[in-house]
């Protein structure tokens, strides 16, 4: 978050103080300028329900933007998304994708997501999953 406006750090700080109407305003205005973190914490807001409604379509709609911009936080949200269900339709396949991702960015809190996952699809799956992610880079 070094590079991001300074702003965002406004928002975090109106979190921790229960100002949750305030971090929602302040990310939601960044997110329309397309700053990747803020749209990241814009699904935040919106999977949690915090400061807005709970909607976890609307979650995903921003988390795809942010993951657009390579940001691993967000592709970290997809794979929960797609792992669980909440916004898409579940898909472990796309999951797995999106967990792989976000940890190859830097995100290690994926990992869990990810071996999890991992452990729920055949070895055939994962083979071709793999395949698939070798012949990106």
């Amino acid at each position: 978050m070094d590079q991001d406006p300074p702003e965002l750090q406004e928002a975090v700080a109106a979190i921790s103080r229960g100002d949750f109407s305030r971090s929602y305003a302040i990310v939601s205005r960044l997110a329309h300028e397309d700053v990747a973190m803020a749209q990241h914490f814009l699904g935040w807001h919106y999977h949690k329900g915090i400061g807005t409604g709970q909607n976890d379509r609307l979650a995903v709609s921003w988390w795809q933007r942010a993951a657009a911009h390579g940001l691993a936080e967000a592709q970290q949200g997809l794979g929960w998304a797609y792992a669980n269900g909440r916004g898409v339709e579940a898909d472990l396949a796309e999951a797995y994708r999106w967990y792989n991702r976000a940890v190859a960015g830097g995100d290690e809190e994926a990992r869990q997501g990810l071996l999890e996952t991992a452990g729920k699809l055949s070895s055939e799956q994962l083979q071709r999953l793999e395949r698939e992610a070798r012949d990106q880079d």
